[in-house]
């Protein structure tokens, strides 16, 4: 009697077909934040699958965070409208302390201004802002709680005094950083790194005017000639690339010098 009667299969549903699986982990994959009910219905009515809502959820994958829901994704959505800035400092040959200044725009990474002084305040950090924007600024500008920016204390839509005045007058939303999350400005602490790995660890600066003249010469090759990796291209040919000429052909490499010869400027010249 066990041989007669024995099930020819498994009881229950039959399984669905492979590519159907496939239908649903992908679309559960790019499709976050679709339940199993959304990936029904689209698959209904716009592929002619139908499956019941337990089916679908048996085989959804989890993709992970919801988009928007971490700061590396707001950075990356919001990219061409945000300036970041940072302070950094640099050891003269006395041993004073001259700060410099570096703002960039995350889409390109491109230093879009730096400069240099002896003495930060509020009223210079804004004078660099204006002179950064001179016609149409970004929607919004990242930064640090440096207390030079005048720090406020716990309520009120601002949190210093900095983010009060680019909201007034330039009409620009200040983000500080949360506090003790110092990778919350991490693009522009690179940058910053960059300039000193780069350069000005490499010379010994005999007055103000001497890093400003070095600090402006490697803006100029980090924005120009200079490949970035973040953005696998140079800053300043973001929007048009340049197409490089035929290695195979006719043509001789020269590279100018930048910074005494620190680096080189690589070029094929015909």
């Amino acid at each position: 009697m066990f041989w007669r009667w024995r099930p020819g299969g498994k009881p229950g549903r039959p399984r669905i077909s492979a590519k159907h699986i496939a239908f649903i982990k992908r679309i559960s994959r790019e499709n976050p934040a679709w339940g199993a009910d959304r990936i029904a219905l689209e698959m209904k009515r716009k592929l002619g699958i139908e499956h019941a809502t337990s089916t679908v959820r048996r085989y959804m994958v989890d993709a992970g965070p919801l988009p928007g829901s971490t700061w590396r994704t707001f950075l990356a959505n919001h990219a061409p409208d945000i300036y970041a800035f940072d302070l950094t400092t640099q050891i003269m040959w006395d041993f004073s302390v001259c700060y410099i200044l570096v703002i960039i725009e995350l889409q390109t990474r491109s230093v879009v201004h730096v400069n240099v002084t002896r003495s930060p305040s509020l009223n210079w950090v804004k004078l660099q802002i204006r002179d950064a924007c001179p016609w149409k600024g970004p929607r919004f500008v990242l930064h640090d709680n440096d207390g030079i920016f005048g720090q406020f204390g716990p309520g009120g839509p601002f949190r210093c005094a900095l983010d009060t005045w680019l909201s007034a007058v330039m009409g620009i939303r200040g983000i500080p950083i949360p506090y003790g999350a110092p990778n919350s400005n991490a693009i522009c602490e690179r940058v910053t790194g960059t300039f000193k790995r780069e350069a000005l660890n490499h010379f010994i600066f005999s007055s103000e005017t001497h890093l400003r003249q070095t600090v402006f010469e490697f803006q100029r090759y980090y924005n120009k000639a200079r490949p970035h990796q973040g953005i696998a291209g140079i800053p300043a040919e973001f929007e048009a690339p340049r197409e490089p000429p035929d290695a195979d052909g006719a043509g001789e490499l020269i590279g100018e010098p930048v910074l005494g010869g620190l680096h080189h400027d690589d070029r094929l010249a015909a």
